[in-house]
């Protein structure tokens, strides 16, 4: 059995994420990278710098080769956000071409970006060197092109790069899942009839962002006939006594991790229904099948074989996927429901240190309520371990 360190040594998980980052670029035939995604870079690097913002301004970015220095381009007047990280052996001004700050001169500024990258791939990596990129627009790439710069998606590298975690990786997120238990706990206290989804969405940001979390993905609670089907985002709709209310917490917790769980209960004093207890139970039994399977070496066809078999109708409100990694977000795997395997799902299998969200969701057409649950758990060699205490509703089995 595993035993997870009770002190987490900051320098050695960023060199572990560094080394898996070129390990992986050299896998998929790359001489460096340029990562975009705040997600990527946080995870190369280990340094953040207004993550949403920079999700939509490409304006913060680093080259990172396999052998060589690591250069970080932050945003002007950031760059002393690295100065304290060994993952980080330049910093320099980034180069933006965003038509908000450019206007008319957004291909002139592409084409600036294009020959300070191009040089310094060749001058570390060599004049043949294969560049990849996570995300990238038109205009910079096209002037890569220009320039003669062989590109590859840098996608692929990163998440098979960031899905199998360290013990002290996963130390930090059994942590954060904790802040994440108890800003659900917060706000259950205050689950009561007459308040509004959107006061009880509050809540748990506000716990979480008290306890170092830093912002929610999603706004995913709903009550009632919001539940059914699913995504509905919270409102200001006003939660009755007897009605489901169910959550999909989604938050950005301490030290940028995703802290995903998933939980339902009955608002109020009333005792469940019938009808709410089969609804719970089902969603429950779906969630504790596929738990069961997730076995290092088992294939992603196979658990779509051995998955829990869905009542018809429940199918066409079926949820996205069955399982999905998780690490400083939704990353690599995913697993589609065996209906949707033909269209959707790649091959691959599970791996030992793997930390995977297993989903169910469970809402009959036509129905005025459904049932969402979720778990995080680690993959060991024994099989899959929780990495979170919230409890679910027992009572209602």
């Amino acid at each position: 059995m595993f035993e997870l360190p009770t002190t987490i040594n900051e320098q050695r998980v960023r060199a572990y994420r560094l080394q898996r980052t070129r390990e992986l670029l050299a896998k998929f035939n790359m001489d460096a990278a340029v990562l975009f995604d705040p997600l990527n870079l946080r995870y190369a690097t280990g340094c953040r710098n207004m993550q949403v913002w920079t999700s939509h301004h490409l304006s913060r970015y680093v080259f990172v080769p396999v052998n060589g220095p690591v250069v970080l381009f932050d945003y002007g007047g950031a760059m002393h956000l690295s100065d304290d990280l060994d993952t980080i052996d330049e910093t320099r001004p980034a180069k933006s071409w965003d038509y908000f700050g450019s206007g008319n001169r957004a291909e002139e500024h592409a084409g600036k970006w294009a020959d300070e990258i191009a040089d310094l791939l060749r001058q570390t990596c060599g004049r043949n060197a294969v560049l990849g990129i996570d995300r990238a627009d038109l205009l910079p790439t096209l002037a890569l092109q220009q320039r003669g710069i062989s590109m590859r998606d840098a996608k692929g590298p990163m998440e098979m790069a960031r899905s199998i975690k360290s013990l002290e990786e996963v130390a930090i997120i059994k942590n954060s899942m904790q802040v994440c238990t108890d800003a659900i706990a917060h706000m259950r206290q205050h689950a009561k009839p007459g308040v509004t989804e959107n006061y009880l969405l509050s809540l748990m940001n506000q716990y979480n962002q008290e306890h170092g979390g830093e912002y929610q993905e999603t706004r995913l609670l709903a009550s009632g006939h919001h539940t059914n089907p699913w995504f509905t985002e919270s409102s200001n709709k006003i939660i009755e006594d007897g009605e489901m209310l169910v959550f999909d917490s989604d938050l950005i917790g301490p030290d940028g991790i995703f802290v995903d769980q998933t939980r339902a209960f009955v608002v109020g004093d009333r005792k469940p229904t019938d009808a709410q207890r089969r609804l719970y139970a089902h969603a429950y039994e779906q969630l504790q099948h596929n738990m069961a399977l997730l076995r290092p070496g088992t294939t992603f066809q196979e658990f779509g074989e051995k998955s829990w078999k869905m009542h018809d109708i429940y199918l066409p409100n079926r949820y996205a996927e069955m399982v999905h990694g998780i690490g400083f977000g939704v990353e690599y795997p995913v697993i589609y429901y065996p209906e949707d395997h033909e269209t959707w799902q790649y091959s691959g299998a599970f791996e030992e240190g793997m930390c995977v969200c297993v989903e169910s969701y469970v809402g009959p057409v036509g129905g005025d309520e459904g049932v969402k649950l979720e778990q995080p758990v680690l993959i060991t060699r024994d099989g899959p371990v929780p990495l979170t205490t919230c409890p679910f509703e027992e009572s209602y089995l």
